[in-house]
C-alpha cells in the first residue's frame, strides 16, 4: 500500500508539472497586459455569437471594442436574460451558437433557484479552474500527500425535458478532477448522491475516523467541515462502535449503501488508537482525528469567516487554510494563484470583467471600467460576460481589488451587494459588521457558533444576536461591538452621537440556533455546500423566526435599556 501510494504521489507530481506548463503558464502570461487580453476575448465571444437571437438584437456584428459593446448591450440580470435562457436550454441558439450541455442550478439562498446554461467551453473552464487550484495547493501545502476528504453536492440532480442534465457547480468541479486525484478521495463517490443530509455527514465522519492519512479537506463552505467535526464530537462512541463492528445497524438507513466501502478500507491499528485515546481523555482531540491533515481548501470570505473561525478550534493548529477563490453558480470568478498568501486572480482568458465603484453604483452612477483600471483597496460591483451566454451580467457581488500579478489586480469577495442595511443613512454593510464582530471574538477568545445583526427600524437601533459557549455578557458584548461599528462606519458613529440611532442591543441565542437555521434552509431546498448564514438583515424579517431561540431575559444595550 505504501509503495502504491508513493507511485500515485509521484504520478501526481508529474501531472502538476504538466498543469504548470500547459495551463498555468499561458494564464500567468496574460497578466502582463490584461486590457489587451480582455478586449481580444470580448471580440471572440461576440463574433462567435453574432447570429444568436441575443446577438442580433444587440447588434453584435457592429461591436469592435469595449466601448461599442457597452453602447449596444445594457447591463443584464437573470430576469432580463431568462427568456433567452429558457430558449437556449431548450435547444435554440438564443444566447450562444454553441449548444448548452449542462445547467448549473443555483441554490436559491437569496431567491428562487435558477438554471444557468453551460456550454462545452464552460465545462472546460470549470476543469481549468480546478486544475489551477490543485496546482497552487500542491505547490504550497501537503494537501495531496495522503487521502482527501472532499465534500460536494451531486453533479447531476436531474434532467430537463430535453435531456440536458442540471446540478451543482461544486459537484461538476469534483467530477472534472483528473482520475489520479479522484482516486485519492476517502469518501465513496455515491455519497454525494445521498439526499438525507444527516446521513451524508455521518458518512463523512466515518470516513474521517477510519484512517489517519487524510491530508486535505476540500469543500466550498467551511461550515461543512465544522459539521463533520461536531458530529464526531457528539457521536464519537456510536461512530467508533460502527467501525469496530463493521455494522451499520445503528446508523442512518441511507448510509448502508455506501458504508461497506469505508469498512473495507479501515486502516490497520487506526481504531485501536482511537479507542485508547477515547478511554484516556474521554474525547477525540483534533490531533487524534486529523494527525496528518495539512490543509483545507474552502471559502474564507464574507459570512464564511464565522464558521472558519470556530473551525480552527477543531483542527490542529498547523493546518493551512487555502482560499477556494471567488465562485458562483454563474461562473468561476478567480482561482488561487498562490496558496501561501491566498492571492486569487481573475480568469481573464475565460471571462470578460467589468466593474463599477461601490459608491457609484449605489448612487446610480454607471461608470464602468475594465480590470486594468481597478485601484488597490477599492470595492467594486462586478459584471461578467461569459462564453456560456451571460452578457454584462450583474451578479450583485461586491469584490475588493488588491495587489496581483503583473498588471492585473487580484480580487477577493466581500459580500453580496444586497448585504447592506439602512435605518437613517448609516448604510451598514455586512463587511463592517463582520469586522466589528471578528474584533470582539478575537479579543475575548470566544468560541462562537454564529451571530446576526438585525436592523430594527421602529426602535432606530440594531440588535446583535450571538450564539457562544460559556457565560456570555450581552451588555459587555453590545458595548464593545457598538464602539467597533462607530470605528468602521463614520455615518454610524455620527447617527449614534446625534441619537438618530440608539445603542446596540445584545442578545444571546440558545445553543443549537445556527445549526437549526442551517437545517431549516437545507430542508427548504438550499444545498448544504452553498448555504451561507445570514449575517445582516432586518428585524421585521427575522423576529418571528428567531423568537424561539432568543434568550429574552438578558437583552441589554450599552445604556442599560432592555
Amino acid at each position: 500500500m505504501i509503495a502504491s501510494g508513493a507511485i500515485t504521489n509521484r504520478l501526481i507530481d508529474l501531472g502538476m508539472y504538466w498543469i504548470l506548463s500547459v495551463y498555468r503558464g499561458p494564464v500567468e502570461k496574460a497578466f502582463a497586459d490584461p486590457a489587451k487580453v480582455q478586449e481580444k476575448l470580448l471580440l471572440k465571444i461576440v463574433a462567435a455569437n453574432a447570429e444568436t437571437d441575443f446577438g442580433r438584437r444587440h447588434n453584435f456584428a457592429a461591436i469592435h471594442d469595449m466601448k461599442s459593446f457597452r453602447e449596444n448591450v445594457p447591463v443584464q440580470t437573470f430576469d432580463t436574460l431568462q427568456p433567452y435562457i429558457e430558449r437556449q436550454i431548450s435547444g435554440e441558439s438564443a444566447l450562444t451558437i454553441e449548444p448548452t450541455v449542462y445547467c448549473a442550478k443555483t441554490s436559491g439562498t437569496t431567491g428562487r433557484s435558477k438554471f444557468i446554461p453551460v456550454t462545452q467551453n464552460g465545462l472546460r473552464q470549470m476543469r481549468l479552474t480546478q486544475r489551477l487550484l490543485s496546482l497552487s495547493t500542491w505547490q504550497s501545502t501537503g494537501f495531496f500527500s495522503g487521502a482527501i476528504l472532499g465534500m460536494a453536492s451531486p453533479p447531476i440532480e436531474g434532467r430537463l425535458e430535453n435531456g440536458v442534465a442540471y446540478g451543482s457547480s461544486s459537484g461538476s468541479a469534483y467530477k472534472s478532477l483528473p482520475r489520479l486525484l479522484a482516486a485519492k478521495f476517502a469518501i465513496p463517490a455515491q455519497t454525494f448522491e445521498i439526499s438525507d443530509v444527516a446521513a451524508k455527514y455521518q458518512v463523512y465522519a466515518l470516513a474521517a475516523l477510519s484512517r489517519s492519512d487524510i491530508s486535505g479537506i476540500g469543500t466550498a463552505n467551511p461550515s461543512s467541515i465544522l459539521k463533520v467535526c461536531e458530529i464526531i464530537e457528539a457521536d464519537q462512541e456510536l461512530l467508533l462502535d460502527a467501525l469496530e463492528t463493521r455494522s451499520a445497524k445503528n446508523l442512518h438507513p441511507s448510509v448502508v449503501s455506501v458504508v461497506g466501502e469505508i469498512f473495507q478500507k479501515i486502516e490497520p491499528g487506526r481504531l485501536l488508537s482511537l479507542r485508547q485515546a477515547l478511554e484516556t481523555d474521554s474525547r477525540l482531540s483534533p490531533e487524534i482525528v486529523w494527525p496528518r491533515l495539512a490543509a483545507i481548501a474552502t471559502w474564507t470570505g464574507g459570512s464564511c469567516g464565522v464558521a472558519l473561525s470556530k473551525l480552527r478550534h477543531n483542527l490542529p493548529a498547523s493546518v493551512k487554510v487555502v482560499e477556494y477563490g471567488y465562485a458562483a453558480s454563474e461562473f468561476m470568478g478567480t482561482f488561487n494563484f498562490d496558496a501561501l498568501s491566498n492571492i486569487c486572480m481573475p480568469l481573464i482568458t475565460e471571462h470578460v470583467y467589468e466593474f463599477v465603484l461601490r459608491e457609484d453604483w449605489d448612487e446610480n452612477r454607471q461608470h464602468f471600467m475594465g480590470i486594468h483600471e481597478l485601484v488597490h483597496g477599492k470595492e467594486y460591483y462586478v459584471f461578467v460576460t461569459t462564453q456560456s451566454g451571460l452578457y454584462r451580467y450583474n451578479i450583485n457581488d461586491l469584490l475588493r481589488a488588491k495587489t496581483g500579478i503583473g498588471a492585473c489586480p487580484s480580487l477577493s469577495f466581500l459580500q453580496k451587494g444586497r448585504g447592506v442595511t439602512n435605518i437613517t443613512g448609516e448604510k451598514l454593510s455586512e463587511h463592517q459588521v463582520i469586522t466589528a464582530a471578528s474584533t470582539l471574538i478575537s479579543s475575548l477568545g470566544l468560541s462562537v457558533s454564529g451571530y446576526m445583526f438585525l436592523a430594527d427600524e421602529t426602535a432606530a437601533r440594531y440588535e446583535f444576536l450571538i450564539e457562544t459557549n460559556g457565560g456570555a455578557d450581552p451588555y459587555a458584548f453590545a458595548a464593545f461591538v457598538d464602539q467597533q461599528l462607530q470605528v468602521v462606519n463614520s455615518e454610524y458613529a455620527d447617527k449614534r452621537a446625534s441619537d438618530r440611532l440608539y445603542p446596540l442591543i445584545g442578545r444571546r441565542l440558545k445553543p443549537g440556533t445556527m445549526s437549526a437555521l442551517r437545517d431549516q434552509s437545507v430542508a427548504a431546498g438550499v444545498r448544504e455546500a452553498q448555504y451561507k448564514p445570514v449575517i445582516l438583515g432586518y428585524q421585521r424579517d427575522w423576529s418571528a423566526k428567531l423568537a424561539p431561540w432568543v434568550v429574552l431575559e438578558d437583552a441589554t444595550s450599552p445604556d442599560g435599556s432592555r
